[in-house]
C-alpha cells in the first residue's frame, strides 16, 4: 500500500485533475445507466452503450482541455476501448443476466474500471508526465 501511495504522490497534480474529469464523466455515467436502463426500460446492453458513447469523446476532451493527457486520440481509442468493452461486458451482466439495478451495479463497476485505466493509461505513456520537483527547482534558479 505505501508502494501505491508513493507512486500517486509523485504525480498528484495529474492525479486531481484525472479525477476531476473521471468524477464529472463517471456521474453523467452512473446517471445515464438510470435514467436510461431503471427509467426508461431500455436492455442493458443498449442503454449503457448510448451512455458510454457519450462518455467517450466527452471525456477525452476534457482531459485535454485540462491538461492531463497527450493528444494521442487514437492511442486513447484503442486503449479505452479495451476499458469499455470491460465495462460494457460487466454491465451487461450485472444488469441483464444477474438482474441487478443499474443504481447499484454501475457505480461499482465503473469506479472499479476508473482506478485501473489510470495506472494503464500511465503505463503506456497516454497520461502527460508532470515535470519533476528537480526540473522545477533547476529552472526557477536558471531564471533567477
Amino acid at each position: 500500500m505505501q508502494r501505491l501511495t508513493e507512486y500517486v504522490k509523485k504525480d498528484w497534480n495529474r492525479f486531481i485533475r484525472f479525477s476531476v474529469v473521471g468524477a464529472v464523466w463517471t456521474a453523467f455515467n452512473v446517471g445515464s445507466d438510470i435514467l436510461l436502463v431503471d427509467y426508461w426500460d431500455l436492455p442493458g446492453w443498449l442503454g449503457t452503450l448510448i451512455g458510454l458513447s457519450i462518455l467517450y469523446v466527452g471525456r477525452y476532451f476534457s482531459y485535454l482541455a485540462l491538461k492531463v493527457m497527450q493528444p494521442q486520440f487514437m492511442k486513447y481509442l484503442y486503449s479505452t476501448a479495451i476499458f469499455t468493452l470491460i465495462i460494457w461486458g460487466l454491465k451487461i451482466i450485472a444488469l441483464d443476466v444477474m438482474d441487478y439495478s443499474a443504481m447499484v451495479a454501475s457505480p461499482i463497476i465503473t469506479a472499479a474500471a476508473f482506478v485501473a485505466k489510470y495506472f494503464f493509461y500511465k503505463s503506456i505513456g497516454l497520461l502527460k508526465s508532470e515535470p519533476s520537483d528537480a526540473n522545477q527547482e533547476s529552472t526557477s534558479s536558471n531564471t533567477l
